[in-house]
């Protein structure tokens, strides 16, 4: 059951009208769960049944919504837009709202890309430990009445010499330690993702941290007698109290779906179609619920029609496991287990079959798009590949996947910088100035066809063993290696997925923590031609003409230590050599985009952006100092 309470309604956009579809509306409010964890559609959300219940057997929960929808129709479709630690993201994603414009307005309309094809837009609250943005309050998990207790595991690599750490997931802490003091509590090292973990003695550090050259007790941070050392890897493992059920996350983006679906929402947003689209983070969420098999409503019909899966790679995520942390990134944990392809794979550390989608008894129809940076973190290519790397898997009929060649997590930056602009800290090279956001558009209007009118996307585009476009790593760096000057990363020292061993309850969602690490998955990357620029996938002009050298990896800047380990999230962009005259680069850029455009990979109102952008970045090359070839 779900209940809609508004808190604010008014007019979206100071009254644009969006073509045919008119004038829209922006409600904000809460919405009330109540589900029955003995319901079959549920048994996959871990510690439900440890849940307080009301006197009809109910689990409930709440959380907050945004929602842009016509004013004075229906709307055709509906888009569930998954929130990234709080943050809506279709409005910079698919309707391209600015920065500044978001700054000033989290639901900037942007170009109304969404809105003038008919989409009412709910951005729908699912994670419980984010402190602003959308967010749910999850119920505890509860047994004979007490909070329960567990390990939590936490990853941190400072980019400095430092005496003490937060060890927050790219947010707050989400689980404080039950005990400043508990003995047991271990804190390993290691230099990299493959290296065995060493445990620093417990006498040697404390929950704590310096206030004023006082050292003080902390539930945030963490002090080491001898100090942090930048670059290095440490994983924290202590014990919490008060877990709570986070896969109700799942059931809200399920359940709110549902609801908006059928006409019980607080407009008028029945619709016959139903898109989700999620991004990093949350495209891992959407994998997640795909792999639960949370498609199915109360009536028994399907929910979502079509599914848009951005930047996830080849993981889940802490999404529902007993003390998870859903912005924890690079931890071994439950959502980073076997399987990891929609097509059903063998796992060669287990033996046993499987994939992506076998739980669904209602399949959507997928669309998965990903950069470069998500292959070279080591888990990409297991979408599309079989877990040991020794063969291409057949594509799944009802999935479409892609990879952005030569592009990145965090999308292109211009002007150039190689300095991250929240934290400071740096990568070697200049970051990645690839702008992928058109391709982004492109492949989410592909499924919006493809579930409205039955028109097919285009074939996936993604590197295969077969075409021998997919390869380890270490060759692409051999090539890399070749360049005069240039300093890269070690690929013995690349991390990837590996079997886990997470002890004899992980099955039930209770995880032992440090994770022990098995079998290595292939961890496979697209190939690169003579211009180091990558073979395979979707080739924007900056890569096929070329203007420049453009990766998803960056190795850490040797200040911040761990020089021959990459950056997160970042690749890099290098500019040398001669440059065809501006004429000349223009009219190739136009050709490579009619190309584009033919083959539905960027849309015709988004051609000339393309061209420009291209240009854009041809300027920036010739002002860094390299030369036009007929000057």
């Amino acid at each position: 059951m779900t209940t809609w309470q508004v808190e604010s309604r008014g007019v979206y956009a100071d009254g644009r009208s969006f073509d045919d579809f008119g004038v829209f509306e922006i409600l904000e409010g809460r919405i009330r769960y109540a589900v029955d964890p003995t319901d079959p559609r549920n048994v996959g959300i871990v510690d439900l049944g440890y849940a307080p219940r009301d006197e009809d057997g109910y689990v409930r929960f709440s959380g907050d919504y945004t929602i842009v929808a016509p004013r004075d129709r229906p709307a055709r479709k509906l888009l569930v837009d998954v929130p990234n630690r709080g943050r809506r993201l279709a409005f910079s994603a698919l309707n391209r709202a600015s920065p500044a414009d978001l700054l000033e307005n989290p639901c900037a309309s942007g170009d109304g890309f969404l809105f003038r094809r008919g989409f009412a837009l709910a951005s729908i609250g699912w994670q419980w430990d984010v402190p602003v943005g959308l967010r749910l309050d999850a119920p505890e998990v509860l047994e004979n009445g007490e909070p329960v207790e567990g390990d939590v595991v936490c990853r941190v690599q400072p980019g400095s010499d430092r005496p003490f750490v937060s060890f927050g997931q790219l947010g707050e802490v989400t689980y404080p330690p039950a005990d400043l003091d508990d003995p047991m509590a271990r804190l390993f090292v290691r230099d990299d993702d493959n290296a065995p973990l060493v445990e620093i003695d417990r006498r040697r550090w404390r929950f704590a941290r310096d206030t004023e050259g006082v050292v003080e007790p902390s539930n945030r941070f963490i002090r080491l007698e001898a100090g942090f050392e930048k670059g290095r890897i440490y994983t924290l493992v202590y014990r919490a109290r008060g877990a709570r059920v986070t896969g109700c996350g799942l059931l809200a983006l399920r359940d709110a779906a549902e609801s908006l679906r059928s006409g019980e929402g607080p407009c008028p947003t029945a619709s016959p179609m139903v898109l989700a689209f999620g991004a990093s983070q949350t495209g891992r969420v959407l994998r997640h619920l795909l792999h639960l098999g949370l498609n199915t409503g109360s009536t028994g019909s399907q929910v979502f029609d079509g599914v848009h899966v951005h930047i996830a790679g080849g993981q889940r995520g802490d999404f529902n496991h007993r003390f998870a942390q859903p912005s924890s990134a690079g931890v071994a944990a439950a959502g980073q287990r076997f399987p990891f392809s929609g097509t059903v794979g063998r796992d060669p550390a287990s033996g046993v079959s499987g994939g992506l989608y076998e739980n669904l008894a209602h399949m959507p129809k997928v669309v998965i798009t990903n950069t470069s940076f998500e292959y070279w973190r080591g888990d990409a290519a297991l979408t599309h590949v079989s877990p040991d790397g020794t063969a291409d898997l057949d594509p799944h009929p009802l999935e479409r996947n892609y990879l952005f060649a030569g592009t990145h997590h965090v999308n292109g930056i211009l002007p150039p910088t190689s300095t991250f602009a929240v934290t400071g800290e740096k990568a070697r090279y200049t970051f990645n100035v690839v702008d992928h956001s058109s391709l982004v558009r492109a492949a989410f209007a592909n499924l919006d066809a493809w579930v409205a009118q039955g028109r097919a996307p285009p074939d996936s585009r993604v590197p295969t063993l077969g075409e021998a476009t997919l390869v380890e790593r270490r060759v692409v760096l051999g090539k890399f290696a070749a360049v005069e000057g240039f300093e890269g990363l070690d690929p013995d020292r690349l991390g990837g997925l590996a079997a886990l061993d997470l002890g004899d309850r992980a099955d039930d969602g209770v995880c032992a923590f440090p994770a022990v690490e098995g079998f290595r998955y292939a961890r496979l990357v697209s190939d690169v031609d003579d211009t180091l620029n990558e073979l395979a996938g979707v080739r924007l002009p900056e890569v096929v003409l070329p203007i420049g050298c453009h990766t998803g990896w960056n190795p850490r800047h040797p200040d911040h230590g761990a020089s021959e380990l990459p950056a997160m999230f970042v690749g890099f962009s290098l500019f040398g050599g001669e440059l065809a005259a501006r004429e000349e680069v223009e009219r190739r850029a136009r050709k490579c985009v009619r190309g584009l455009v033919g083959a539905r990979f960027i849309l015709a109102e988004d051609a000339e952006r393309v061209v420009a952008r291209s240009l854009r970045v041809f300027d920036t090359a010739r002002e860094l100092g390299v030369t036009d070839s007929d000057s």
